[in-house]
């Protein structure tokens, strides 16, 4: 089917934001701890039940559960969330300037084409109003547990099903949920990692990281300091800059690292969209045309072959052509990278190097020594005055991965026992070892350089749809992959994964994708690989049970 939206978010966007305290309850550094106290031990816990359970009700939540709903025709679902409605990151995430990084025709299902884009990357108002359309549409609402902390997950033996341990954020109320399958739909960037500079806590002005985003807070006029230069930055940088909402008086970015940034999404995309949104043919005709585009930049990644040197060289010399000739001569040091494209991810951008040009705006590598009460004394000895601070730091992906105690079979503790030893990972980004009927959606390793999370996503359903209907359908009793296969695909993808720019030291940076120990973030190969993997399983790789406890292959 395709939509159309009402653009009722363009008139009224408050209403497609979190509110900054609801916001601040669960996504703050010690939101987990606090959470952990709204349990009321004192109250009995109620006892709820559902062939499948999803957690979270961002992309992959909702796409999930209407796949459920209208392939598998099992209508027994629940949705848990913390926030207080559908959306996720598109609806937690509010700043100035937010808006979906690759086109939306794209970045948005193949199921549920929109029509009306109002830009070919709109506004994050504009996403959740499509992502809201679409939960009307399936009636999702009555599906979910808003405002519901899931607390851990634990693998019946007995009953070959899994109980999810869950309480309700405002009245403390536990609830022990049965279920026969568990899809995470968690999401990675979830918890933003706060800025770590020592004296923070000491001054006197605003501080607020750019995923929790207090819109109370006046900038006319202000003194401004932002931390990093990623994503976030390049969108906030020139919203703060030109919005008549903040209009700063003066902008001082700070940061460490630098990021190829290409030009903006040619206009020519939007043009062939509206003349072509007229059908759902149309639309798809446009998505299929990005695709390929961008897959056509996957040699970039990986290799050091004439192809891959020649997809390098091209990009490479677009980006720095656009950075040099948008921007003063002056910052050409600080803001053009050396190490290899890819390596972080690539930005296309949202108006921040012709902002670059703006003389309110001022560009320093020299990092924070310090916080004092009136701004920042950086550490080359330079005091920047300032009357707000505002971290673009990123998240805290890690924490993405251990939030949740999953407990599966024999005890084992996903997190503590296996993700802790060897780095997190999943089969074929999705199934775990030692945890029956749990599937990851966007899991490990499932995001990528150049293309859509969202694609991912769909990708990610269509495997559970295909594995987990011999459960649903009642003929089998759960399905795992078997160890020595989850042990040979880490291997794999991690030797893969080195050979890659992915924040390797053949890229040549240090990036989010990946730590000192494994990369648990990126695919290793293209979306065609991808979609391959996950359209066609290999079931001599999974173990199923039969209803009668007895194994087969």
């Amino acid at each position: 089917m395709s939509v159309t939206l009402t653009k009722e978010s363009h008139t009224n966007p408050d209403k497609f934001r979190i509110k900054f305290n609801d916001s601040q309850r669960v996504l703050a550094a010690d939101a987990s701890e606090k959470l952990k106290l709204t349990i009321d031990e004192k109250l009995p816990p109620i006892h709820t039940s559902s062939k499948v359970s999803i957690i979270g009700a961002g992309f992959g939540g909702i796409g999930t559960a209407i796949n459920t709903i209208e392939k598998l025709k099992v209508d027994d679902v629940v949705i848990f969330e913390r926030h207080d409605n559908f959306g996720g990151t598109w609806y937690a995430n509010t700043y100035p300037g937010c808006a979906s990084d690759i086109p939306a025709i794209w970045y948005s299902y193949s199921f549920a084409l929109n029509s009306n884009w109002s830009k070919v990357q709109p506004p994050q108002y504009e996403m959740e109003e499509y992502l809201l359309k679409i939960t009307d549409k399936y009636k999702l609402k009555e599906k979910a547990k808003f405002k519901t902390s899931v607390d851990k997950c634990v693998w019946d033996e007995k009953l070959g099903k899994w109980r999810i341990y869950a309480h309700e954020i405002e009245s403390g109320q536990r609830i022990e949920h049965l279920t026969d399958i568990i899809c995470s739909c968690q999401g990675g960037l979830v918890y933003p990692a706060q800025l770590q500079a020592e004296g923070l806590e000491n001054f006197k002005g605003n501080y607020m990281h750019s995923a929790l985003w207090d819109h109370s807070v006046n900038f006319k006029n202000k003194n401004v300091l932002v931390v990093g230069n990623g994503c976030s930055a390049n969108q906030i940088v020139p919203a703060l800059l030109n919005d008549p909402k903040y209009e700063v008086n003066s902008l001082t970015q700070v940061f460490r690292s630098k990021h190829y940034i290409m030009p903006p999404v040619p206009k020519v995309l939007l043009v062939l969209y509206r003349l072509l949104s007229f059908s759902t043919i149309g639309l798809m005709l446009v998505r299929w045309l990005i695709i390929i585009v961008a897959e056509m930049r996957v040699p970039l990644y990986k290799g050091n072959g004439l192809l891959s040197r020649f997809v390098r060289w091209i990009n490479t010399s677009v980006s720095v052509h656009y950075m040099k000739s948008n921007s003063p001569k002056e910052v050409h040091d600080l803001i053009v990278p050396d190490y290899k494209i890819g390596c972080k991810r690539l930005i296309f951008d949202y108006k921040y190097v012709p902002a670059l040009n703006d003389p309110r705006i001022t560009l320093t590598n020299h990092g924070i020594k310090e916080v004092v009460e009136d701004g920042v004394m950086l550490n080359d000895g330079t005091h920047v005055k300032v009357d707000i601070i505002v971290a673009c730091t990123g998240y805290n992906i890690p924490k993405s991965y251990y939030n949740l105690p999953i407990i599966g079979k024999d005890g084992v503790n996903i997190g503590k026992d296996i993700w802790e030893k060897d780095g997190p990972s999943a089969y074929r980004t999705l199934l775990v070892k030692n945890a029956p009927n749990f599937f990851m959606i966007a899991g490990p390793n499932s995001a990528t350089g150049h293309s859509s999370v969202v694609m991912a996503i769909e990708n990610g359903i269509d495997y559970y749809l295909k594995v987990a209907k011999p459960i649903l359908e009642g003929k089998k009793k759960s399905v795992e992959v078997k160890p020595q296969v989850y042990d040979h695909w880490f291997k794999t993808i991690q030797a893969e994964l080195r050979k890659s720019v992915f924040g390797t030291p053949f890229g040549g940076c240090v990036s989010w994708y990946s730590d000192e120990k494994v990369n648990s973030t990126a695919y290793a190969w293209s979306q065609l690989h991808y979609w391959y993997i996950t359209h066609f399983p290999n079931y001599n790789d999974l173990t199923y049970t039969s209803i009668e406890d007895k194994k087969i292959k």
